[in-house]
C-alpha cells in the first residue's frame, strides 16, 4: 500500500518518559514513548578512561557528575498510540512496562533478550458494553499508576472505573502452584472497582490518581469532581473537587475509604505523591498549590491574584511568586524538593519546608531556568533530569545545587501579631477534629504523643541546569511545502530522480521552527575530475607532522591511491592534487587494499601479489605472497593485517618492532586453509567497548545500587514490632520522633554509576568472515580461533544465534522460572 500512504519518518515527539531497569538490573535505561514508537536510551558518560590501579584512589575523591549523552539502544513500533505508561519490577532480571491504550486496553510487556524484542506478559481488555456504562465516545485517556512497593497497579478507564492488577509477591519458587493459570505469571487476576458504588463518598469524574508512600496496604489517592463546574459558573458553584484515599486489600478485594476531604478548588488538575519520610500528596491547581496528608490539616498557598478569589478553601499568600500551574509537570529531585515545569517552559524548584513532626509548614519557590514546553519529565540517576516534549526538542539536563546563606525556619504556629493573609471561615473538613497547633493541645497524653514543637531549620538551595543532550523533534507539523533546493551542485542537474525538499513549520510557541527535509545528503561539490577505469580508491595519512598535529588536532590525508584493473595511480593531496611519480608504492599492478598502521605512522599497500610497508613515500619492507592464487581482499585492525586469496586461503600479518631495527616490520603467519566452503569476504575489527566478549554476564547477581536486608535483620525488625505491641519492653511508644533532617543519608546513597565508563578496557581483536555457503563466522586474532558461527546468515535473521558449539549451553544460561508466560484476558465488572 505504499502507493497510497507511506510513513517516511517515525514520530519524534516525546509524550511519556520513565527511567527503569529495562534491559537488566545492572543498569537503568531511559524509555520514551511518542505516538506508537517506543525508544530506549542509555546514558553514556563522557569521561576519560584510566587504569584500574588508579580507580581506588579516585573513588575517595569528590568528583562532579560528568557530561553525558543519550545513546539509542532499541526502537519498537507498536500497533496503536501509547496513552499511558508505567514500569514495575516483576522479576529480579528486569523491569516490565505497563502500556495503556485507548479506550480500555492494557499490555504488560518486558524485554526479551533472546529475540531482542518486547515479550508480552499479559493482555487486558476492558471495552465491553457493560464496562462502558452506556457511553459511546470516550474523551478521557486511561491512566496507569503503580504502587511504590510493586504490590499492584491501578488503571483508570473511562474516567470513572478503576482496574486493579495484583502482582505476585511470592519470593520462593517452591511455594508456588504452577498448575493454576493465574499464578504462573507475575500478574494475577485483575478486577474492577466502581467508585460510584461507595456509600460515602460517591466518587465520580476522576481527574487523577496516585499511590501514596508509607502505607501498610496499597493506598490509592483519587482526585475527583462529583459535580462539575466551569470558570463561568464559579459564582454559583465553586470548590467542587474532592480527595479520597482508598486502602486496597488485594486478597479479600476490599477497598474502604480511609480518609477524604472535600470542598477543594474547582481548578485542581494533578496529584503528586510525596515520598518518604514526609509522605502525603501535593495537589496542583491552576492558581494554588496544596499539601495534604492524613491526620494533619492541609497547607495551601495561592500562587497568583486569582488563587483566593474563586475558592473558599483556606489559602495563604505565597510571597514573591506569581505563576499558574495549569498543564504543569512535576518530579521529585529529593524527598523534599520538586522541580516544576510550567506551561511556558519555566523551571521552578519547590522546597517543602517540614518541621520536626515531618509536617509541611511552608513552601519555597526558586526559579531555576527556562526550558522547552514539557509534557513529561523524569529524574535519571543522580543530577540528571530528562524533559520530554511533543512540541519541541526533548532535553537531558544536568542539575547542580548550591546552598543559600539564608536558611528558612519552620514552625507550626503563627505569631500572635500576624494572621494568615487569606484567613477565612473554617470548613467542615478533616481539620475540625484535630488541633492545627500543637501548642494548643492541653491533654498530657496527647502532648506526649505529639511532643513539644521545636523550630526546625531547612537549608535552602538554588539549582542550576545545564543541557547535556537533546532529541530532535520536527513535530507537530503545521504546513508543508515542496520545492527545489536553493543551492544544488551542477552534478545533480542531469539526475533522473528529481532533487526536491520539504519545508515544514514545526513546534509551537517559543519552540517553533522551520524544518527542511531532504531524502539524502546533498554534498557541495568543489571540483570534479574525470578518472576513467578506476575501480577503487583510498586516502592515506602521510608522515605526521607532530607540531601541526598538536596545534590543529587533525590528521591530514597526504595520499590518494586510485586502483585500476592493471595499475595504480598515486596522488599527493596538498593545496593541489598532483601525481606522485617516484615513490615506494607499487604502481604496476592493481591495488587490493591500502591503509595506515602503527597509529597512522606507516602505510601498508596490498596488491594481488604481495604486501608493501612504507613510511611516507619510503618503502620499508616488501613481502611477496605466493599461495597459489592472487590476493583479492584485505582488512586491517592495527596492528593486524589480514589478506584473503581467491581460493579462500587466509594470511595474517602482525606489525612488530624489533630491538635491532629502528623501523617496524610485518611478520607473516603461516597461511591458513579455511577448508570446506571458502571465505568470500573478511573484516578485521578492534573492539574497545568490551561488548565482544566470551563471558556470559550473570543476571542473578545482586544490584550494587540496591540495599539488601538479611533475614536476621527482617526477623529482628518483626520481633521489635511484636514486642512494642504485645510484650513488656522498656521502649515507649510515646517517645518523641526523631528530628527530620532532609539532608541526612544523602551522602551514603550517592550513586557513582558513571565510574564504569572510566574503567580501562583492554582492546580485543576479531575477524568476521562470510563463507560461500552463507554462514557468518567470528574468529579471534591472531590465533584464528572460531568462537561464533551463524548459519544461513543470508536470510537476514533478526537475532543471530551461535551454532559453533562454543556458546554457553542453554542449561548454564539463567532463565526465568516460567519460559512460556500465560497470556489471558480478564475483563470483569
Amino acid at each position: 500500500m505504499y502507493n497510497l500512504c507511506k510513513i517516511t519518518h517515525p514520530a519524534l515527539g516525546v509524550e511519556l518518559s520513565l527511567y527503569c531497569h529495562f534491559f537488566s538490573h545492572r543498569e537503568k535505561s531511559l524509555v520514551v514513548a511518542g505516538a506508537n514508537i517506543i525508544r530506549v536510551f542509555r546514558l553514556v558518560a563522557e569521561v576519560p578512561t584510566r587504569s584500574a590501579q588508579r580507580d581506588d584512589a579516585a573513588n575517595n575523591q569528590d568528583v562532579v557528575s560528568p557530561k553525558v549523552k543519550l545513546e539509542c539502544m532499541a526502537t519498537f513500533k507498536l500497533h496503536d498510540n501509547v496513552a499511558t505508561m508505567a514500569s514495575v519490577s516483576l522479576s529480579p532480571l528486569r523491569d516490565s512496562l505497563l502500556l495503556g491504550f485507548r479506550d480500555g486496553k492494557l499490555s504488560v510487556v518486558e524485554y526479551d533478550p533472546y529475540n531482542h524484542n518486547l515479550r508480552t506478559v499479559s493482555l487486558h481488555y476492558f471495552e465491553k458494553e457493560d464496562i462502558k456504562g452506556g457511553w459511546v465516545q470516550t474523551v478521557t485517556l486511561p491512566l496507569v499508576r503503580v504502587d511504590p512497593e510493586a504490590r499492584c497497579a491501578a488503571m483508570l478507564i473511562y474516567g470513572r472505573k478503576i482496574v486493579i492488577l495484583p502482582f505476585r509477591r511470592d519470593l520462593k519458587g517452591e511455594d508456588m502452584d504452577y498448575s493454576s493459570s493465574f499464578t504462573r505469571g507475575p500478574v494475577l487476576q485483575s478486577y474492577i472497582i466502581d467508585p460510584k458504588d461507595f456509600e460515602t463518598p460517591s466518587i465520580d469524574n476522576i481527574i487523577d490518581m496516585q499511590f501514596l508512600h508509607g502505607y501498610y496496604d496499597p493506598t490509592l489517592m483519587l482526585l475527583y469532581e462529583p459535580i462539575k463546574t466551569f470558570p463561568g459558573r464559579v459564582a454559583v458553584r465553586q470548590d467542587t473537587c474532592a480527595l479520597a484515599a482508598i486502602s486496597l486489600n488485594i486478597r479479600q478485594r476490599l477497598h474502604p475509604v480511609i480518609w477524604s476531604i472535600s470542598c477543594l478548588p474547582h481548578d485542581c488538575e494533578k496529584l503528586l505523591a510525596v515520598p518518604k519520610p514526609i509522605g502525603g500528596v501535593l495537589l496542583f491547581a491552576c492558581n494554588s498549590l496544596t499539601y495534604l496528608t492524613q491526620s494533619v490539616p492541609p497547607y495551601g498557598v495561592s500562587l497568583n491574584s486569582m488563587g483566593d478569589k474563586n475558592t473558599n478553601f483556606p489559602l495563604r499568600k505565597q510571597e514573591g511568586v506569581i505563576i499558574s500551574l495549569d498543564n504543569a509537570s512535576g518530579e521529585f529531585l529529593t524527598e523534599d524538593r520538586v522541580v516544576i515545569s510550567l506551561k511556558g517552559g519555566e523551571l521552578f524548584v519547590l522546597t517543602l519546608v517540614a518541621d520536626s513532626m515531618r509536617s509541611v509548614r511552608s513552601f519555597h519557590f526558586d526559579k531555576a531556568a527556562a526550558s522547552v514546553l514539557t509534557c513529561s519529565m523524569c529524574v535519571c540517576e543522580d543530577q540528571y533530569l530528562f524533559l520530554g516534549s511533543r512540541l519541541g526538542n526533548s532535553l537531558l539536563l544536568r542539575y547542580t545545587q548550591k546552598e543559600i546563606n539564608d536558611p528558612m525556619r519552620s514552625r507550626g504556629n503563627v505569631p500572635s501579631d500576624q494572621e494568615p493573609p487569606s484567613k477565612k471561615s473554617r470548613q467542615d473538613t478533616l481539620g475540625d477534629w484535630i488541633a492545627s497547633n500543637v501548642e494548643d493541645i492541653r491533654d498530657d497524653d496527647a502532648l506526649e504523643v505529639y511532643g513539644h514543637e521545636e523550630t526546625s531549620t531547612v537549608a535552602l538551595t538554588t539549582y542550576s541546569f545545564e543541557v547535556m543532550d537533546s532529541l530532535l523533534n520536527i513535530g507537530p507539523c503545521g504546513d508543508v511545502a515542496m520545492g527545489e533546493p536553493a543551492f544544488l551542485s551542477e552534478e545533480y542537474d542531469n539526475s533522473v530522480d528529481p532533487c526536491v525538499e520539504l519545508v515544514t513549520t514545526s513546534g509551537h510557541g517559543k519552540n517553533g521552527a522551520l524544518s527542511i527535509l531532504q531524502r539524502s545528503i546533498k554534498p557541495q561539490v568543489l571540483t570534479t575530475f574525470d578518472l576513467p577505469d578506476v575501480d577503487d580508491m583510498w586516502t592515506l595519512v602521510g608522515k605526521v607532522d607532530e607540531r601541526r598535529r598538536r596545534e590543529t588536532g587533525l590528521l591530514d590525508h597526504s595520499f590518494l591511491i586510485l586502483s585500476r584493473s592493471d595499475s595504480s595511480l598515486i596522488l599527493r593531496t596538498e593545496e593541489e592534487i598532483n601525481e606522485l611519480e617516484e615513490s615506494g608504492f607499487n604502481t604496476t599492478s592493481k591495488t587490493v587494499f591500502a591503509g595506515n598502521m602503527g597509529n597512522n605512522r606507516y602505510i601498508v599497500q596490498v596488491t594481488s601479489g604481495g604486501v608493501r610497508l612504507l613510511e611516507g613515500t619510503v618503502q620499508l619492507q616488501h613481502l611477496p605472497v605466493d599461495v597459489g592464487s592472487p590476493l583479492v581482499a584485505a582488512s586491517l585492525a592495527d596492528p593486524y593485517l589480514t589478506v584473503l586469496a581467491q581460493d579462500g586461503t587466509l594470511m595474517i600479518f602482525t606489525l612488530a618492532f624489533t630491538m635491532r631495527a629502528s623501523a617496524a616490520r610485518l611478520t607473516p603467519a603461516k597461511p591458513i586453509n579455511t577448508g570446506r566452503s571458502p571465505l568470500q569476504t573478511i573484516c578485521a575489527y578492534c573492539d574497545v567497548s568490551g561488548l565482544f566478549t566470551t563471558h556470559y554476564p550473570e543476571d542473578r547477581e545482586k544490584d550494587p545500587n540496591k540495599n539488601y536486608r538479611s533475614d536476621a535483620d527482617i526477623k529482628k525488625e518483626l520481633d521489635d514490632e511484636d514486642e512494642m505491641l504485645y510484650g513488656n519492653t522498656d521502649i515507649s511508644v510515646f517517645d518523641p520522633p526523631k528530628t527530620f533532617d532532609p539532608q541526612a543519608g544523602q551522602e551514603d546513597t550517592k550513586n557513582d554509576w558513571w565510574r564504569k565508563w572510566q574503567k580501562e578496557i583492554r582492546p580485543s581483536y576479531w575477524l568476521v568472515g562470510s563463507r560461500d555457503n552463507g554462514d557468518l563466522e567470528i574468529y579471534t586474532l591472531p590465533d584464528f580461533k572460531l568462537l561464533y558461527c551463524v548459519k544461513n546468515f543470508w536470510l537476514g535473521l533478526r537475532v543471530l544465534v551461535d551454532s559453533s558449539g562454543s556458546a554457553v549451553p542453554p542449561q548454564a544460561i539463567p532463565m526465568p522460572e516460567t519460559n512460556i508466560p500465560t497470556i489471558h484476558e480478564v475483563p470483569q465488572c
